[in-house]
């Protein structure tokens, strides 16, 4: 088992085990208060006929539900005199929520015959601090209770020994990126062929394949036909021997090469991309190539993109130049290639890593000191770093960007459900 491995194991067991955590599921508050003529009391929540929360004072109760079926969540809240339903009309009612973050709804009601209905949709999560006022024959009725749902308390020693990483929302840069595959060649514009002067049989060889030559360092001795006199046959460049086609005692030719000498302290990345997504480059767009395990990823941009199209894959080059000065990046290699189509910056962004499932939401884990709450989001754009939020979340909001994996456990071991 790895080092990783089982600190992550540990640090669950210390979420199971550590002090200061406290888990709370929406309908499951551990107490309801009321209050009212008689102050308040705290008992356990009390179902009424519609699986709603019943609030009690005297002869006259109130059920709190919130319906969701085929609707946007909305509050349905039905009243009783004596265990017997009443005409809603006699009830002005408001309810107010206080949710994590300061945030307040305040709920006004019209009447439906049968129960009052809230007039705003009840966002999602669930979980507030709820205060209900009824109104009816000259006499106020006050109730007030807790609902949670996704929400934790971790002590602040437990945070720090998890490692939980708090950001703040707030504008970042939101890349397009257009991945392709490609290889590392010689940059032919650092690249020669070296063709003996005269033709004539080579009597020397100095250099192999793969040596490294210096500008006017002497290759290979040749023995001209016409004056049958020997001659030195020298680089042009500094660079590296890529190409090697002589032997001693073989013929050298007229116009042909004996070798190839590449200047490797830049090479090309030819990448091959999709007629689709081709029209969407252009020069001087930013690249990131990558090599795999064991090479430095490299920054470069687009220096050319090919007229002609390959009729085999239907792919078109576009060709970066990398810098090579210690030699990692060897002609030959596959890489990969990430090209930056666009980059806006984006009013509200989360880490990447922040982000979890919950229930069927995308969500992350919003902060205030010792608590945390889900808080479902809506996406927009996204890169390997960052995710634009486009609902959900409001700049200046604090949020777990790293670990945020051990929150979600903590909460689920709630074992939390979606009852109201």
């Amino acid at each position: 088992m790895s080092k990783k491995m089982i600190r992550v194991l540990g640090l669950l067991l210390l979420f199971g085990v550590g002090p200061g955590v406290l888990m709370f599921g929406c309908g499951n508050s551990p107490e309801q208060s009321t209050e009212g003529a008689h102050g308040s009391e705290t008992q356990e929540p009390t179902k009424g006929p519609r699986g709603g929360r019943l609030l009690a004072e005297g002869d006259f109760a109130t059920e709190v539900t919130i319906y969701e079926s085929g609707v946007p969540p909305e509050f349905r809240v039905f009243f009783f005199e004596k265990n017997v339903p009443i005409d809603p009309a006699q009830v002005k009612l408001s309810i107010v929520l206080r949710r994590f973050g300061g945030r307040v709804d305040t709920i006004a009601f019209t009447n439906q015959k049968e129960y009052l209905l809230g007039d705003q949709t009840i966002v999602e999560p669930h979980s507030f601090d709820v205060e209900v006022v009824a109104e009816r024959s000259g006499k106020t009725h006050r109730w007030t209770y807790s609902s949670y749902e996704g929400r934790t308390r971790l002590s602040t020693e437990a945070i720090a020994n998890a490692g939980i990483v708090i950001e703040t929302a707030g504008p970042a840069p939101v890349r397009t990126v257009l991945k392709a595959n490609g290889r590392v060649v010689p940059n032919e514009d650092h690249l020669v062929q070296v063709i003996p002067r005269y033709p004539g049989v080579v009597r020397e060889v100095r250099k192999r394949l793969g040596d490294p030559v210096a500008k006017d360092e002497v290759l290979a001795i040749v023995e001209s036909n016409e004056s049958l006199q020997p001659y030195e046959v020298k680089a042009s460049i500094a660079g590296t021997i890529i190409l090697k086609n002589v032997n001693s005692g073989a013929y050298a030719r007229e116009g042909e090469s004996i070798y190839t000498v590449a200047d490797l302290k830049t090479v090309w990345v030819d990448l091959n991309v999709f007629r689709q997504d081709f029209v969407r480059l252009k020069t001087g767009l930013p690249v990131v190539i990558d090599a795999g395990e064991g090479v430095p990823k490299a920054q470069s941009r687009i220096a050319y993109l090919s007229p002609f199209g390959a009729e085999d894959t239907q792919t078109l080059l576009v060709r970066a130049v990398v810098s090579n000065p210690s030699g990692d990046w060897r002609p030959g290699l596959f890489v990969t290639g990430e090209i930056t189509v666009d980059e806006i910056t984006v009013p509200v962004a989360v880490r990447a890593s922040a982000l979890q499932t919950f229930r069927d939401w995308d969500v992350v884990f919003l902060n205030d000191g010792e608590l945390f709450e889900v808080a479902p989001l809506e996406l927009g754009r996204r890169d390997g770093a960052w995710v634009e939020v486009v609902q959900g979340l409001r700049p200046g909001q604090r949020y777990v960007a790293e670990n945020s994996f051990l929150i979600k456990a903590d909460i689920g071991k709630s074992g939390a459900t979606h009852d109201h």
